[in-house]
């Protein structure tokens, strides 16, 4: 499909995309500004999540919790995500393919031909 050389740039690409993430992975670690929400999982500043509460799900906790959950994850007992950090923001119909917010398509139903259903 792609020529010798075209398929040697992109798999260059694709590795250093994966050492930058990673990269970034151990910055975010070692950063006393950014924390990842521990309901979420979102990357939100700490001060922020601390006053206001995270941008994504509105979690407000103490920094007791905020450290309390970052040695959770470090060490892997943190047992499974939470399902808002698993599942997408929106969703398609499966009846008439509309793009919906995938909580309202479970609460209400589709906006568009009221589709209602309990699997998505």
């Amino acid at each position: 499909m792609f020529d010798p050389v075209s398929k040697t740039i992109l798999d260059q690409i694709k590795k250093a995309s994966k050492e930058e993430k990673g990269d970034e992975e151990e910055k975010l670690k070692a950063s006393t500004y950014w924390v990842l929400c521990p309901n979420c999982g979102k990357k939100v500043a700490k001060r922020q999540i601390l006053t206001e509460g995270c941008w994504a799900c509105g979690w407000k906790g103490t920094e007791e919790e905020l450290e309390l959950a970052k040695a959770k994850r470090a060490s892997g007992a943190g047992g499974q995500e939470s399902k808002a950090a698993t599942e997408s923001y929106k969703t398609r119909c499966p009846n008439c393919g509309a793009l919906v917010i995938t909580k309202e398509l479970r609460e209400k139903g589709c906006y568009l031909c009221g589709w209602k259903g309990s699997d998505v």
